[in-house]
């Protein structure tokens, strides 16, 4: 018993008991005086040592003003820290008191002890499917020992530069990474820092998924340097029945689309609790949700190369729950279509792709958020630190795959809620170009940005009429007999209709015909859940030889 006390004072901290059967409901864990307001202080000594980090350089600064770096200043700063680490301690043993006296944390940490050191993995899957707890010191349930390649941001070089040039980019290497490391990867990614602030809803969202969808959670540790333990909750709807909207993303013989396993990544402030998780559980596939390295229970912070490599993780895992590469189906909204697009270069037998609200690059939106006189800097940056290069890495893609453009879309646009000056445009025009680079070049495409450009469905309809009204029935027999001649895995480029050239009218039809193949708009704003219609089945060359057509 008296380990079980001093366990305790470290142990994590308990947020919910599950319910177990239909009979029982789950209940939150509510800790007594004692553990709850020595909680309540070591937040705010996280966050006091958050802010010193984030400040480290203007509080040297201050520090070094002040003449804290003499004798007697040091003396002072370690009386302080001695106070500190006493405070600290003491509330530590306070929690530890507080929840030695409570029946039911101790045990819960009975449990936490003893199955935390096994491997058997069904005692612990039945653990955590009892308790919603505090997971950064669970040992992982999946180790990925796959190293994938390392993501690399663009190298830092000097040769064959000026002389300022050779001043000029040492000194902005070094002022790159501080603001990186400070302020810039939080402001790219605040689900860092607000994720205390929806704590609440994100418990709430997780008791949903795991009481009423049976949601399987695990931890997973990824195989580079960092080694860090990522979040993820597996709903596995393979021996379930469809659901009454299935329809819309199927045909009607498909009895069930559970077989297929979609792969969420989700948004800079968004979680696998309350983010575009839900959409295809609520389709009736099978579903993986994960949290970036610093999200929620995840540990690391989301860096390119942290993040990549925690994707890679997460489909190491998905192939260890019985799904085979190409039964995963990847689903991206805003930021995550980078971590999709870099799953897609080394597992390019997926399904197929779902880019919902997906930039270009990082760059300009980064820049558009800066003062105009720092534009180079931050494309320094980003270039050299977080280069989130969607586009480029989504062209090596060989699959089918939509992108979802949100009309009224105030975050990726650099005029808020002017569709023309969406980035998801620059995002379709640059796949299409690497596609069919016969057919969207820079004669077809200012047209293509006309229909981007329109306001409204009416208003693209009237566009896109008066390019292809006449032509419409040739496109569709071109791309026919290229699908019937296709033999083996499609291939892009590809150059069908290069014999059209010569007609401007048909070549145009055609770029406008297939934009509006890959592309589906969706009259919302940036966060505003996907309505289910719109997850849909892509358009592919394969499909135009098919009556129907499904995953």
């Amino acid at each position: 018993m008296f380990i079980y006390m001093i366990k305790s004072v470290y142990g994590p901290q308990l947020y919910r008991i599950f319910s177990q059967d239909d009979s029982s409901r789950g209940r939150y864990y509510i800790p007594g005086n004692l553990e709850y307001y020595s909680n309540s202080l070591l937040s705010l000594f996280r966050g006091l040592y958050v802010f010193c980090k984030w400040g480290s350089p203007l509080i040297l600064a201050y520090a070094y003003k002040n003449n804290y770096f003499s004798l007697d200043g040091l003396c002072s700063l370690a009386k302080l820290a001695c106070l500190f680490g006493f405070v600290i301690v003491s509330t530590f043993v306070s929690r530890g008191l507080g929840r030695s006296r409570d029946p039911l944390y101790l045990e819960f940490i009975k449990q936490y002890t003893d199955i935390n050191q096994k491997k058997n993995s069904a005692e612990k899957q039945k653990f955590l499917s009892k308790y919603d707890f505090e997971m950064k010191n669970w040992n992982p349930d999946f180790i990925s020992t796959s190293k994938p390649p390392l993501f690399k941001n663009k190298i830092h070089r000097t040769v064959n530069e000026s002389f300022l040039s050779k001043i000029k980019y040492p000194l902005w290497r070094v002022l790159s990474t501080i603001c990186v490391e400070t302020f810039g990867l939080r402001m790219m990614y605040p689900g860092v820092m607000i994720q205390n602030l929806i704590g609440n809803a994100l418990l709430e969202g997780r008791a949903k998924l795991i009481e009423y969808k049976k949601a399987k959670r695990a931890v997973i540790q990824t195989a580079d340097n960092c080694q860090n333990k990522i979040d993820t909750l597996f709903v596995d709807q393979r021996n379930r029945e469809n659901f009454s909207n299935i329809a819309t993303l199927t045909n009607n013989n498909l009895s069930s689309n559970g077989k297929y396993l979609v792969i969420c990544c989700d948004g800079n402030a968004s979680f696998y609790e309350v983010g575009c998780f839900q959409i295809p559980i609520e389709n009736g596939f099978s579903a993986l949700g994960w949290n970036y390295p610093g999200f929620g229970q995840s540990t690391g912070l989301p860096y390119p190369k942290q993040l990549t490599a925690a994707s890679d993780a997460v489909m190491q895992y998905a192939f260890s729950l019985g799904f085979k590469q190409e039964n995963i189906i990847l689903f991206s909204w805003s930021i995550g279509g980078f971590a999709v697009s870099w799953l897609t270069n080394h597992y390019p037998d997926v399904k197929a792709v779902i880019m919902d609200a997906c930039f270009d690059t990082i760059t300009p939106l980064a820049q558009q958020q800066m003062p105009k006189f720092a534009s180079k800097f931050v494309k320094y940056t980003i270039e050299h630190n977080l280069n989130l290069n969607v586009a480029e890495l989504i062209s090596k893609y060989h699959g089918p795959v939509t992108f979802i453009r949100r009309t009224q879309d105030e975050i990726i646009s650099i005029i808020p809620r002017v569709a023309a000056t969406n980035r998801g445009n620059d995002l379709l025009i640059s796949t299409l170009m690497t596609r069919y680079p016969s057919i969207v070049d820079k004669d077809t495409i200012p047209y293509i940005r006309t229909w981007l450009s329109a306001k409204n469905d009416l208003e693209r309809t009237k566009v896109f009429s008066s390019y292809t009204t006449e032509n419409i029935q040739l496109c569709e027999s071109i791309l026919r007999s290229y699908a019937s001649e296709m033999n083996g895995p499609k291939k892009y480029p590809v150059y069908f209709g290069k014999e059209n050239e010569a007609r401007k009218e048909i070549k145009l039809a055609m770029a406008v015909y297939l934009a509006d193949k890959y592309l589906l708009n969706f009259e919302s704003s940036h966060c505003q859940p996907l309505s289910n219609e719109f997850f849909r089945i892509p358009w592919s060359e394969n499909s135009m030889r098919q009556l129907s057509y499904s995953f």
